[in-house]
């Protein structure tokens, strides 16, 4: 688009018909008195009388034309008052018949004042004929050809130059245009902007835009603040168009030749450092070049590569068959496609090596579509064939861990940010509970899981999978209609960006913490309703029946009182769906049955049947219970000084296997429930307690808790305990091994409670008790009444379970450090390194005198010392050649990037920090923070020594093994400027006593 402010005007449009090139007429302006006259014949030539131009200035203006008097008067008085030399000036004026005609006009003093000042000035005006005007016509093609001429010696003398192209333009470009001195001219390229000196902006202006193609790379405005009639002719438009269109090709061509100039160097570079062989031929199959990676697998020197045919230098075969492989350079150049080697694919070198290549030619096409060679580029997957089958061996072995763990895990991914979450692998840890896991693969977690937004592991798999940091989550209750029950929850991001969720079935636990929660809480509650003074064995009775039937969820709970008949009646039926106790229901049993009752729970602390269909069908009360359609029975016999007086009973409809804990709970109400009968027997008098003291089939002690005397026992206590009734008033609770007053403090205040402890018996053996204690007036003193329960069956019972626990741990340990080795499996040329660094680390911390748990902490640390570098691409890890600034810095990081995948994970010791600062150095040159000396940890001086030492004794893709002396001769050469002293001894003992880093 060109923009101009102002109408053009032609130099060319003057109209000096008729007229003499030669005639001239006079003027004279007496400055003094504003008078301007001119003689009789210039008036005359121009149509007009003697009177009718007025003397003054204002009669001279009014002739000029209305677009040449500003400049014209101005020229005047710039030469009167000493700005300029002379005075010259063309322009129009009118003549009497109102054509324009045009005059030269020139003048010099005539008379000047003392001072100089001009005050009088005179001279001619000459029309101007049509020669002449071609003549000032021929000025103007000069003017501008000269200044073409320094434009093309501007070009040549700036070269590629565009900066100085412009910035040249700027100030030659004014001298094309008529008043020079007040143009001005900007040039705006891409992001830089080029102006004349003391540039002014204008309303007056033209602007051309500079192309490449349709798109609008810059422009060149020409500004014009001058004389405000002036405008700029159209050969002035005329040679702005030219030069923008001349400054757009240059600009384009300086741009393409700078791009090609690039894109050839890059080329060149490329091809020579690029770590893949690049091999091309001509149209014949003639080798025209070739890199340096495809000589040192061709095993041939350059020049041997070099004008020979491309099957004369390259040998491939298959792997499998061993026959030769098709080199694809003659199909390429007859198909004009791109062909790539099929599998399975070897190159023997010249020196024998073999390689495994992937490969792939494409044809080499002209503009013309002519094809003028075939460019092949192949590389050595060798390292890759190797990985992949590591990689595939430790898929198997995690795929095996995975399918033979106790618990469950789910693996997730997200392709839309986070937003959602999608099933990659699941397996279901709840017994009985399987998916089909091809066909929940993709699919929404939302639908596999339903409920799962409904709880706390859905936020936690949002916020692991955006921060990286793993979580551990209380349990949770999960209940979708189908699937229920409570998950324990380990919450991990892998470096695949996959968020893993481990999960196991605590229900069970969570079910038997509550059960053991209620339990005690009942179980106090019955003892205090036994001691209290309003004490009513009928509500007793019916609330322990409600108690038992309610926490057991039976189907029925009651309890069977032995008649003077020997027989049994149901003094108590609780209907646990019905939520209806009855009294006295009637008989149970008659004698014969009762008999056979009897027979089953008489040597029995409880009687549990699972399964009555399992059992001995020909038994008579068996049988009774399969006529009365009960088949599963949890029976207490009720014991008063030995004798079963009765029994609290449990019925189910159905099998029902019963827990440890559920049948040590009934029979501990059992045991409350026979000191109510003993209670209520003995009508509440101190003999009373006494008696059933002594008669209860539970273990009683009393104690005095301001002692911690044995006041007394009863008999089923000594005998528990192997001491005789004596003997145990004579002992104090810390004689049976620990010190249970402490825990029995708070209880003369009238507060119950219960407790765990271990009590050593009088043969030696140390056994684990539940002891519920409550206080106990006798004979004015408060005692403790303890009922003791012998719980050491259960305890070995929880203690397996925590060994299962512990299983549990040592799975997911397993499972992180198999996921470190597929990892690992990345970088195969460092398989090994941080095992190995660990080992002599370790060796070095121990030989330094370290206690054991620091020299766990450099093990440790060894294993994990480079794990920053999973974040870093394999591509880099493996690169056979020099690493680039951008690759070192990544590798440079890993450091950091190690410390912040442990900083979030307890192992024991400050891991995350040895692992940040192995790579610092005592000068303080190392990185990544430029520690020095006693800053940097000792464990970390420890790795770095140990870490070099692997490190330059082992082969690596850039360089071969340097051996175990010159690894020696670094550390003792920068021992005190880049390592410890004293790691540097200890690290030198260690190896010349025949240490064997490999660890074979």
């Amino acid at each position: 688009m060109t923009e101009n402010t102002g109408e053009y005007r032609d130099s060319m449009e003057m109209d000096f018909t008729g007229r003499n090139f030669y005639e001239e007429y006079a003027w004279e302006c007496d400055l003094a008195n504003g008078v301007i006259t001119f003689n009789q014949e210039w008036q005359k030539r121009l149509g007009y009388s003697a009177e009718a131009v007025k003397p003054g200035m204002d009669g001279w203006k009014s002739l000029i034309h209305p677009d040449d008097r500003e400049r014209t008067i101005k020229s005047l008085m710039d030469y009167i008052e000493g700005r300029s030399e002379k005075y010259e000036a063309i322009y129009r004026i009118k003549a009497r018949d109102g054509k324009d005609v045009w005059v030269l006009s020139s003048g010099k003093a005539l008379r000047t004042d003392k001072s100089g000042k001009i005050t009088r000035v005179g001279g001619v005006q000459r029309l101007i004929s049509d020669i002449e005007t071609v003549e000032l016509n021929l000025r103007e093609r000069k003017k501008e050809l000269e200044f073409f001429f320094a434009f093309s010696k501007l070009i040549d003398d700036c070269g590629d130059s565009l900066e100085k192209i412009c910035a040249g333009l700027t100030e030659l470009l004014p001298k094309a245009f008529f008043d020079s001195e007040h143009t001005g001219v900007e040039i705006v390229y891409r992001d830089g902007v080029y102006s004349s000196k003391n540039l002014l902006k204008d309303s007056r202006f033209i602007r051309k835009p500079l192309k490449r193609d349709v798109e609008e790379i810059g422009s060149i405005s020409v500004y014009y603040p001058g004389y405000r009639d002036v405008r700029f002719l159209s050969e002035e438009d005329r040679v702005l168009s030219s030069i923008a269109e001349r400054l757009g090709k240059i600009a384009i061509r300086i741009e393409n030749s700078k791009a090609l100039k690039e894109s050839e160097e890059l080329f060149k570079v490329t091809l020579a450092s690029v770590g893949d062989a690049v091999l091309a031929t001509d149209a014949f199959g003639i080798v025209t070049f070739v890199n340096g990676t495809s000589c040192e697998m061709l095993g041939l020197e350059m020049q041997k590569i070099l004008g020979r045919h491309v099957n004369s230098v390259m040998h491939i075969f298959n792997e499998l068959t061993g026959e030769p492989a098709e080199i694809p350079v003659d199909r390429v150049l007859s198909s004009g496609r791109k062909v790539g080697l099929a599998n399975h694919t070897c190159l023997k070198s010249e020196n024998g090596k073999i390689y495994f290549i992937a490969d792939a030619a494409s044809p080499i096409v002209m503009e013309n579509g002519e094809i003028v060679g075939v460019v092949m580029n192949f590389r050595d997957v060798t390292s890759e064939k190797e990985r992949e089958r590591r990689i595939l061996e430790s898929e198997e072995k995690f795929r095996h861990l995975i399918e033979n763990m106790i618990g469950g895990m789910i693996i997730l991914y997200s392709d839309d940010g986070g937003k959602t979450f999608k099933v990659r692998d699941i397996k279901s840890g709840i017994s009985g509970l399987h998916f089909d896991r091809e066909s929940v693969g993709g699919k929404d977690i939302g639908e596999v899981l339903p409920a799962i937004s409904s709880t706390s592991l859905s936020a936690a798999i949002e916020s692991v999978w955006e921060s990286g940091k793993p979580l551990a989550l209380d349990p949770i209750y999960y209940d979708d209609g189908v699937l229920k029950g409570w998950w324990e929850n380990y919450i991990y991001r892998l470096p695949s960006g996959d968020v893993v969720t481990l999960n196991y079935n605590v229900t069970e636990r969570k079910e038997l913490e509550e059960f053991q929660r209620l339990s005690h809480s009942n179980l106090v509650e019955l003892s205090k309703s036994v001691a209290s003074r309003n004490f009513d064995l009928q509500s007793f009775m019916e609330k322990a029946v409600e108690t038992v039937g309610r926490m057991l969820r039976v189907d029925r709970a009651g309890i069977y009182m032995l008649n003077e008949n020997s027989e049994f009646d149901i003094r108590l039926l609780y209907e646990v769906s019905a939520d209806k106790i009855s009294s006295n229901a009637g008989r149970a049993m008659d004698q014969k049955l009762a008999e056979k009752y009897l027979s089953h729970i008489k040597d029995r602390r409880v009687l549990s049947i699972e399964n009555v269909l399992e059992e001995n069908i020909e038994d008579l009360f068996i049988r009774s219970l399969i006529d009365v359609q009960v088949y599963g029975i949890l029976d207490i016999p009720l014991r008063i000084k030995g004798e079963i007086i009765g029994s609290l009973y449990c019925d189910m409809r159905g099998p029902r296997s019963w827990s440890y804990e559920e049948r040590s709970f009934a029979a501990s109400v059992g045991d409350i429930l026979t000191m109510a009968l003993e209670e209520d027997r003995l009508v509440r008098s101190e003999m009373r307690y006494r008696n059933m003291f002594e008669a209860s089939s539970a273990m009683m002690v009393l104690i005095d808790p301001d002692s911690g005397r044995i006041v007394d026992s009863n008999p089923v206590a000594c005998d528990f305990y192997g001491y005789g009734r004596e003997e145990m008033r004579q002992r104090y609770t810390s004689h049976l091994g620990l010190g249970d007053l402490e825990m029995m403090s708070d209880i003369k205040n009238g507060r119950s409670r219960r407790f765990t402890t271990r009590h050593l018996l009088a043969g030696g053996e140390i056994r684990d008790l539940e002891i519920f204690v409550g206080p106990v007036e006798i004979d004015g003193k408060m005692l403790l009444n303890c009922i003791v329960n012998d719980i050491t069956d259960r305890v070995n019972a929880e203690n397996k379970v925590r060994e299962t626990m512990v299983e549990l741990e040592r799975s997911l340990k397993d499972t992180v450090m198999l996921i470190s080795k597929i990892v690992e499996a990345r970088d195969p040329y460092t398989a090994g390194h941080q095992a190995n660094v660990s080992r002599l680390a370790g060796e070095i911390a121990e030989k330094m005198g370290l206690d054991k748990k620091r020299v766990q902490w450099v093990k440790t640390a060894g294993m994990l010392h480079d794990i920053g570098k999973v974040s870093i691409p394999a591509e880099i890890l493996s690169k056979p050649g020099k690493l680039n600034e951008l690759e070192w810095s990544l590798i440079k990081n890993h450091p950091l990037l190690g410390r912040e995948i442990l900083s979030e994970v307890y192992l024991g010791g400050p891991i995350s920090e040895i692992v940040l600062q192995h790579h610092e150095k005592m000068n303080g040159s190392g990185y990544p923070n430029g520690l020095k000396g006693e800053e940097i940890l000792l464990e970390a001086r420890i790795i770095a020594v140990a870490d070099v030492i692997e490190a330059m004794s082992s082969h690596r893709p850039y360089r071969a093994s340097r051996g175990l002396e010159e690894a020696i001769r670094e550390i003792v050469m920068n021992s005190g400027e880049l390592y410890d002293p004293a790691v540097v001894k200890a690290c030198i003992q260690i190896l010349e006593s025949g240490f064997n880093l490999s660890g074979k």
